[in-house]
């Protein structure tokens, strides 16, 4: 579907929530996606859908600049973490306004974050690369408690914590199992976790939300709540410090995603990412705060919105993630009871009876969702709990589990993730 005159877009993957929103934001849209993953109702939506691995960012540079020698872009953007890179690949080839490769790069690259920020004077959080033991156990002498985890990657995929010496010969025998021979290793930063929801208009950063987590201890995600509940000397030092750090890596427009720890010391950057936050936060700022992220990023680059001032929370929200004990599902209960409550925004189900539930050791083994509104933040999570409580995943131990998932077995590009492989016993790249 083609309007006329119309500025073109292309979207990389993503759904097809996303192209409604730009479809109403005035563009035509020139999708492109994986052939094995595309929703078929998103072509009715679009100009052009292009089928190849829009994960490789040389291939939709080269694509998209044939796909402009014949009909000019605007912009290239992408509402997904997988597809950033070669968003920004095909940005910075074709010379469009939007976050370029080198931007992407530093925040993908778990190391290169920090050292950029210790390089800015931002922060000096101690990360170091490691790729056995011997690495390990120098680093926990040096600083402590340590958090290993890929240099590249997201949901809490392969991240493990050292809590001290007599650990860290389980925690190096685990990454080796699990096929992670290079890892960043940074100090444990301790305190609760936040996520700053922001989003930047030419330079000018405006947080349109912050939410609280809760976690497991294999710092897998369960639940999100906002508002947060910080109060006005920890949201002022939150803010400066994610302003700061996005003037240094050089977002200037669109949404971002930060994790931040609000240790004793005051708030340490855990990660960032040039997109909007994953695990529906996104639903859930719209729902508190009016702000839907997507539409406003299609409407400012689109040039049809001015900056916005984020309002006052209507209420709270709250998400809260439905776990199971591992094994094969037999049944699912009291999810029709409880998407009936006129308080549940949404209810997603990961399972079904046959389905395997594995070991949370990410986000994606989780078993679904559920996202409430409330009064306030503390009825919207208490409600969360109770209601999530209400479900019930039974499961029956797995007769024939195989062998213990490697990093290869779960994420869709493990080299992405690990990096170089070290070539020597040397292992320059210490």
């Amino acid at each position: 579907m083609t309007q006329e005159n119309a500025p073109r877009i292309a979207v990389i993957g993503g759904q097809v929530a996303a192209l409604k929103k730009a479809r109403q934001a005035g563009f035509d849209i020139v999708w492109v996606h994986g052939p094995h993953e595309l929703d078929r109702s998103g072509l009715e939506l679009v100009a052009e859908a292009h089928l190849t691995d829009y994960r490789d960012p040389r291939a939709v540079a080269d694509l998209l600049a044939a796909v402009h020698r014949h009909r000019p872009l605007a912009r290239v953007v992408s509402m997904i973490e997988d597809g950033l890179e070669s968003a920004a690949a095909a940005t910075t080839a074709l010379g469009l306004p939007g976050t370029g490769l080198d931007t992407v790069r530093v925040l993908q690259d778990k190391l290169a974050f920090r050292a950029l920020l210790a390089d800015r004077g931002i922060e000096g959080v101690a990360a170091r690369l490691g790729h056995d033991e011997a690495d390990i156990r120098a680093f926990v002498a040096e600083f402590g408690p340590t958090v290993i985890k890929p240099r590249y990657g997201s949901g809490s995929l392969g991240v493990r914590l050292v809590h001290g010496p007599d650990a860290v010969s389980e925690v190096a025998d685990w990454a080796a199992e699990f096929g992670l021979h290079t890892f960043v290793m940074e100090e444990y930063l301790r305190g609760p976790e936040f996520s700053v929801e922001a989003f930047s208009f030419a330079g000018e950063h405006v947080v349109v939300a912050y939410t609280a987590k809760e976690k497991l201890d294999s710092f897998v995600e369960v639940g999100h709540v906002q508002p947060a509940g910080l109060d006005a000397d920890a949201t002022a030092r939150i803010e400066s410090l994610v302003i700061r750090m996005l003037d240094a890596v050089g977002i200037a427009d669109g949404p971002s995603h930060t994790e931040v720890i609000l240790t004793p010391d005051g708030p340490r950057l855990v990660e960032s990412h040039n997109r909007r936050g994953g695990d529906r936060i996104a639903d859930l700022v719209d729902e508190v705060y009016g702000t839907d992220i997507d539409a406003l990023a299609f409407l400012w680059y689109a040039g049809r919105t001015a900056p916005i001032t984020p309002g006052p929370a209507r209420g709270g929200g709250a998400i809260r993630f439905l776990t199971a004990e591992p094994g094969v599902v037999e049944s699912v209960t009291g999810a029709d009871e409880v998407r009936a409550d006129p308080r549940v925004v949404a209810l997603q189900l990961s399972v079904e009876p046959g389905a395997t539930v594995a070991p949370i050791a990410w986000s994606y083994d989780r078993s679904g969702l559920l996202i409430v509104r409330g009064e306030s933040a503390d009825d919207a999570r208490a409600r969360a709990h109770e209601l999530a409580a209400r479900i019930t995943i039974k499961t029956r131990p797995d007769t024939e589990p195989g062998a213990p998932r490697s990093i290869a077995a779960v994420a869709p590009r493990p080299e992405r993730l690990l990096g170089t492989r070290p070539s020597s016993p040397e292992k320059s790249e210490r």
